[in-house]
């Protein structure tokens, strides 16, 4: 569907008496959305959003009004471009994640705790991505969970809060190869966050630091060499304190038929992913810090490449964590 009819399309599916702004549009051209529009209640609280990404994806979000219960405070329906459809349900920090849409089948059902998702056994769980295999339900649900996140990303500055998505190793099943299961993904407060990876807020501060010292893009020839030059200056900054349990530019392989601890490669070798930063807390918590300078926030693409070199590269997490960090300013 093109991105105007689904926002016709919804429009015509709102209720009359909600107050539609303007459309909305990307001009940089660097992030992962084309445009979006709001839909706002009488006394001017959020009611629903619409967004068309560039890839052909689409997100309907709603929001529940304070005095009216609901089974969820806010939901998010991710339409892929092939038409399957996700939703993302949230309840304080329980979140139910449906297969097919909002009257859907119950995927799985995750509580956020201090330490990251706690999952409830009793629900079948999502399986992580690109594990071979993987029934095409949950390749729709991981897909579409990875959307979700790079939109609400790029929300961080605007919402003053932390998107994360997060998965959980999975219990040992006989006949199925390791691995880690979807646990939430959604916006969490900085406290909540900070609680889970304890070095956001020493990231951020380093991150404007470097900024700083790198000077504006407009120096540079291009945004690429400006991001690398920001990059270097925070792994040079992280390197030098010699943190024990938290490393900068480490290389993993992107995939592997199962997980093991001697995953580290060198810079530039085949296959390979860089983390900007990583934090491997004793409670077997991964955090995977992924820093940006400019506007263009994470793809996809990348968010997908993250979380399985996470599982790939540390066989000692139970639980990985993906946050982006982008400037304060």
């Amino acid at each position: 569907m093109a991105g105007t009819d689904f926002l016709s399309d919804l429009g015509a599916a709102l209720s009359s008496a909600l107050n539609f702004g303007d459309v909305v549009a990307d001009t940089s051209g660097e992030e992962s959305w084309a445009f979006y529009q709001d839909a706002m209640r009488p006394d001017g609280l959020l009611a629903e959003r619409a967004v068309v990404n560039r890839d052909g994806s689409t997100i309907h979000s709603e929001f529940a009004e304070a005095d009216r219960r609901n089974d969820w405070d806010e939901r998010h329906t991710v339409t892929s471009p092939e038409g399957g459809k996700t939703t993302f349900e949230t309840a304080d920090r329980t979140q139910t994640i449906r297969d097919g849409g909002p009257d859907g089948e119950v995927g799985s059902r995750s509580t956020w705790t201090e330490r990251g998702p706690g999952r409830e056994a009793t629900v079948q769980q999502a399986f992580a991505p690109l594990l071979p295999a993987a029934p095409a339900a949950a390749e729709v649900t991981i897909t579409s969970a990875l959307t979700l996140f790079t939109w609400l990303s790029a929300r961080n500055k605007i919402d003053g809060l932390e998107a994360t998505i997060a998965f959980n190793a999975r219990d040992y099943r006989p006949g199925e190869a390791p691995g880690f299961d979807l646990g939430y993904v959604g916006q969490i407060s900085r406290s909540e966050a900070e609680a889970a990876c304890r070095y956001l807020p020493e990231l951020q501060s380093r991150l404007d630091a470097a900024i700083a010292t790198v000077g504006p893009a407009s120096k540079y020839p291009s945004p690429a060499v400006y991001g690398t030059y920001v990059q270097t200056n925070m792994g040079n900054q992280i390197t030098t304190q010699n943190y024990p349990d938290l490393k900068a530019e480490r290389s993993f392989l992107k995939e592997l038929s199962e997980p093991t601890s001697e995953t580290l490669r060198r810079y530039g070798y085949p296959d390979t992913v860089r983390y900007d930063a990583y934090e491997l807390r004793a409670d077997g918590t991964l955090c995977i810090y992924d820093f940006k300078a400019g506007r263009r926030g994470l793809s996809v693409r990348r968010s997908d490449i993250l979380a399985n070199a996470g599982r790939y590269g540390f066989a000692s997490a139970r639980r990985i964590v993906v946050l982006e960090v982008r400037p304060s300013k």
